[in-house]
């Protein structure tokens, strides 16, 4: 691989800027933000840098959700129907990610994520909305959509994970946070063995950056446990905006 510095130097940067990145990342999700413009800066392609960037995100996904599930807040009944849902979606999203444009996600995406933006501000608490068959099948559907999104493109699925739990499953937002990472694991991991197949994954590079992901998941994760709602509504919101603002001048 030619980097435009030498290795050690870009194993160093990235290590930082991993540790970093799963730090927020647990919190509120966008953790990509960082990672991939910050590989791509560096010289790396950018399918290893989607490989790579996947592969050292299942770490810290796996870590946060992990601290979540210890500490109680990993509650969600169908959990492992959503990991699946999410888990086929992204593996769909991502064989098909050099036959799609993302030219349209490019200029809707950002507005999705201003309006989540608007909701964690607004928004109080749970919704309470009135479960029913119709509506627990369309949820699936949605799962499965943003893990398919995941695959292929990425930015904004930790809030629209959370979104679509608060909104449609009624739950508080620590319940979502802690949900979703179990869910972008899932996508992660879907995502990294096809690259992985493929040959796209930098092993050394993915692995030196799953180290600070890890230490950055559980420093997240163990904050916002701490420190719950009024912590992470203020982060998600932030995030939200920053990916808006990538997506649209990036």
């Amino acid at each position: 691989m030619d980097y435009l510095y030498e290795e050690s130097t870009v194993f160093i940067i990235l290590f930082f800027v991993a540790f970093f990145a799963s730090l927020i990342d647990s919190i509120a999700g966008g953790g990509g933000l960082l990672t991939t413009p910050s590989m791509l800066l560096l010289g790396i392609s950018p399918l290893n840098v989607l490989a790579t960037n996947k592969f050292q995100s299942c770490f810290g996904t796996f870590t946060s959700t992990y601290n979540y599930y210890k500490n109680g807040l990993l509650t969600e009944k169908r959990r492992v129907l959503y990991f699946v849902l999410s888990f086929v979606g992204s593996s769909v999203g991502t064989l098909l990610v050099s036959r799609i444009s993302n030219e349209t996600l490019e200029s809707v995406i950002p507005i999705l994520l201003i309006a989540a933006a608007i909701f964690f501000i607004t928004n109080k608490g749970p919704s309470g909305v009135k479960q029913n068959d119709k509506l627990l099948i369309i949820f699936n559907l949605l799962v499965f959509a943003i893990g398919f999104y995941d695959g292929f493109f990425g930015p904004g699925t930790g809030s629209f994970f959370v979104l679509s739990f608060i909104i449609i499953k009624g739950i508080n937002i620590m319940e979502a946070t802690a949900v979703t990472k179990l869910l972008n694991f899932s996508s992660n991991f879907a995502a990294f063995l096809i690259f992985a197949i493929q040959g796209y994954v930098i092993w050394l590079l993915g692995l030196t950056m799953a180290v600070a992901q890890i230490a950055g998941a559980y420093t997240g994760s163990r904050f916002a446990i701490k420190n719950g709602e009024k912590v992470v509504r203020p982060v998600l919101v932030i995030v939200s905006l920053l990916l808006s603002a990538r997506i649209l001048f990036g």
